[in-house]
This record gives C-alpha cells, structure tokens and sequence, in this order.
C-alpha cells in the first residue's frame, strides 16, 4: 500500500480484490467474492479505506477458515 498525493491515508496500487482473493486461496472459493463484499461494506460504515477493507476480509476469512475445520 501507498500513500497517494492528495490523500490521508495509504491504498492499494492495483487491483486489491484480486490480491486479496488470491493470497487466501480463495480466487475460485464460492464464498471468495462474497466475502470482499462484504468486507467492502463494512468498511464503507468507517473509513471505508483499503486497509479497512484488508483488515475486515482478513476476519471474515478466519471465521470462514473456522467454520470449515468445525465441519470436519
């Protein structure tokens, strides 16, 4: 992440979705896109910045991870 002139806070240089998906194996997961959505929209309460973005996914993922080793 980088700090762009002209804003506040960092953001991704790229597309963030994407590298976010793909660094949790979760690219063809289902549930993967989902999951960024709905990290973006809560985010979109607060800052509604890439980290927050970053930081919401990262959550949601763990509960899914958890989920899924509950199953089993």
């Amino acid at each position: 992440m980088r700090r762009s002139e002209g804003q506040r806070l960092p953001s991704y240089c790229g597309d963030l979705k994407t590298a976010l998906l793909n660094h949790a194996g979760l690219l063809n997961h289902p549930k993967g896109e989902k999951a960024f959505q709905l990290a973006r929209e809560i985010a979109r309460l607060t800052t509604y910045c890439d980290q927050e973005i970053v930081y919401w996914f990262s959550r949601l993922i763990s509960l899914m991870d958890n989920c899924e080793e509950e199953s089993l």
